[in-house]
């Protein structure tokens, strides 16, 4: 008797599951916080950089296990005359040679000068660290 081919992917799905192969949930992912995000972006470049406002979070559906857009107002504190622009932050998902997963900034674009000039920071690998009392190791 020949099995088809669906027939040959639920047993093969079957068997990974008996070994413990599965694709890691998304329980596993370590949180990303408002408050860490915003102290990630304020500390990476703080003579051009600082955030007036956190907007929040992008739900985006697909790949928001592993992708978060957040929306910030910010300044450049050097400037005189303190402009304030709405910019983009993407963070990333990582995972660690160790195999960890840590969140870490990639980018922080700004279209304030119009759609077709991209301004900020591409290509960054910024990791973002919890800005809670318990995470610096419990200094008071």
């Amino acid at each position: 008797m020949r099995l088809s081919g669906w027939h040959h992917k639920a047993a093969l799905l079957l068997l990974l599951g008996f070994l413990g192969c599965t694709v890691p949930s998304a329980a596993n992912t370590p949180p990303l916080t408002a408050t860490a995000a915003k102290s990630t972006i304020d500390s990476f470049n703080p003579t051009y950089c600082k955030v007036v406002e956190f907007y929040g979070f992008h739900k985006a559906t697909e790949g928001a296990a592993t992708t978060q857009t957040a929306y910030v107002l910010l300044v450049n504190p050097s400037e005189k005359a303190q402009k304030q622009v709405v910019f983009t932050a993407r963070f990333q998902l990582l995972t660690l040679p160790d195999g960890r997963q840590q969140w870490f900034l990639t980018s922080l674009v700004s279209h304030g000068a119009g759609l077709s000039r991209r301004q900020g920071w591409d290509n960054l690998v910024i990791p973002v660290k919890d800005a809670t009392p318990a995470a610096a190791g419990g200094k008071q």
